[in-house]
């Protein structure tokens, strides 16, 4: 089907026939019923991966699409003049609450793919986060992310509505996928994950999508550009929650000599082996550790 008619008048994008752009109806008809659906005090969690390649697929394309289509069919239901562009987007998870206090309800944001050592952790505990401060925000928010059946358990179940699959066809062509309702990637991510296997399930359906950006490239890739210039320049004080565990741990070792390793291990629930290895975390920034 063709969306956006108005955005995109005829010599608006290269080889098109009529107005509009191409969006896949199956997912059109998806995203409506969200729509409806979030001024119901609802904010929503979508994910997406590749069982391909985990780069290069389009999927920063797709999702842009995604959060173009769903900024219209907001301002068409609920009568709402949302806009959608570079605000959208964020490269960082400790971004995402700090934007999602900034866009106005129904907006969505992208929380776009990263490259980072605790990239899943990170994630994890901005999600706890999001949900624990801004569920009430009545947002749509959509995660990019390398592998889907590494994303904590709870949010690839229950908390997220939707898992599409953005992959590569036969020689590499790009503009496929693969979505799955809420009921269908719980059976995927509960079979599949033994085996990091995206076949065992079937999808509720296959689609089609186009190349081109919803934001204009240049912009989209300055900005990624520059949030990644700025995250090398400035010290890692990411804290994981491994780390702060073994940080804790440590420092009430220090702080209470009365208390035994042994006690402390029964405390935090873990092995004796477990407490000795945390004594010796180095925490220090050359060690790629937490500053104080």
């Amino acid at each position: 089907m063709k969306t956006l008619l108005k955005k995109y008048p005829m010599g608006s994008l290269p080889h098109q026939k009529t107005a509009g752009r191409y969006f896949d109806e199956y997912l059109y008809d998806n995203l409506k019923i969200l729509a409806k659906a979030i001024v119901q005090d609802n904010s929503f969690l979508g994910i997406v991966s590749s069982s391909t390649l985990e780069v290069g697929t389009g999927k920063s394309v797709f999702v842009q699409q995604i959060g173009e289509v769903w900024t219209d069919i907001i301002n068409e239901i609920h009568n709402q003049k949302l806009t959608f562009d570079i605000k959208n987007i964020v490269f960082r998870p400790t971004e995402l609450i700090k934007r999602a206090f900034e866009v106005p309800k129904y907006s969505c944001i992208i929380l776009d793919e990263w490259e980072d050592a605790h990239y899943f952790s990170e994630l994890g505990m901005t999600l706890r986060q999001f949900f624990r401060k801004c569920r009430q925000l009545n947002l749509f928010i959509i995660v990019i992310c390398p592998n889907f059946f590494q994303v904590p358990m709870s949010y690839a179940i229950s908390r997220s509505i939707f898992f599409v699959d953005v992959r590569f066809e036969t020689n590499f062509e790009r503009g496929f996928f693969s979505f799955y309702n809420f009921k269908k990637k719980k059976t995927l991510y509960l079979i599949g994950k033994k085996t990091q296997d995206y076949s065992c399930v079937k999808p509720d359906f296959y689609g089609r999508f186009t190349d081109g950006y919803a934001i204009p490239r240049e912009i989209y890739l300055e900005a990624k550009l520059k949030n990644a210039k700025n995250f090398e320049e400035k010290p890692n004080k990411i804290v994981t929650e491994h780390q702060f565990r073994a940080k804790l741990f440590k420092q009430l070792h220090q702080n209470l000599p009365k208390i035994t390793i042994k006690d402390l291990c029964l405390g935090f629930g873990i092995a004796y082996q477990t407490g000795f290895r945390y004594l010796k975390e180095d925490f220090s920034m050359e060690n790629g550790g937490v500053s104080e």
